[in-house]
């Protein structure tokens, strides 16, 4: 027998995450839980207000609709709304044991603050160097001097550029 949970979570940011228009003091989202024939998957919904297309009102409803088809035993489509279909297909992987149990994630130093701090933290990140910079906050010819000065600092240096749909 198929079961379903939904559980909706809002938990504060302390120091607030910054958005193009407005400060995000807290993080708002879904916990999604499917189970069957003792296995269960779990996967997580949260639209962010000013990127997504979606709200969380509409991705709650939709996954609300999902869910009540799934649980009925049918195979519901992919929903349309991007957040809902990434926390509903991480769910139905844990599920069906499709979703890899480890995997080489690593985060990336976002360059900020003291320069001279930065290049020694960068410095001393073991393996491969990989660092993140906000661009598209400036204009794009400071945005390409910062890059160009950490590359030139740093030549084994990856940079993932982050330009927060400013372009």
């Amino acid at each position: 027998m198929r079961q379903v949970t939904l559980y909706r979570y809002s938990l504060p940011v302390e120091a607030g995450v910054a958005l193009r228009n407005q400060r995000l003091k807290s993080r708002e989202g879904l916990l999604v839980r499917l189970s069957e024939a003792g296995r269960e998957g779990w996967g997580e919904i949260a639209p962010l207000p000013e990127f997504s297309r979606e709200t969380l009102p509409e991705a709650q409803q939709a996954a609300t609709d999902w869910l009540a088809a799934w649980q009925a035993g049918e195979s519901p489509a992919e929903s349309a709304l991007p957040s809902v279909a990434f926390g509903l297909s991480c769910a139905l992987a844990e599920l069906d044991g499709t979703l890899p149990q480890a995997a080489n994630y690593r985060s990336a130093t976002l360059c900020n603050g003291d320069p001279d701090a930065l290049f020694h933290a960068l410095q001393s990140i073991p393996g491969e160097k990989v660092a993140k910079v906000k661009v598209g906050l400036y204009e794009a010819v400071r945005d390409g001097m910062i890059v160009n000065l950490l590359l030139e600092a740093l030549p084994d240096l990856r940079l993932r550029l982050d330009a927060n749909r400013s372009w």
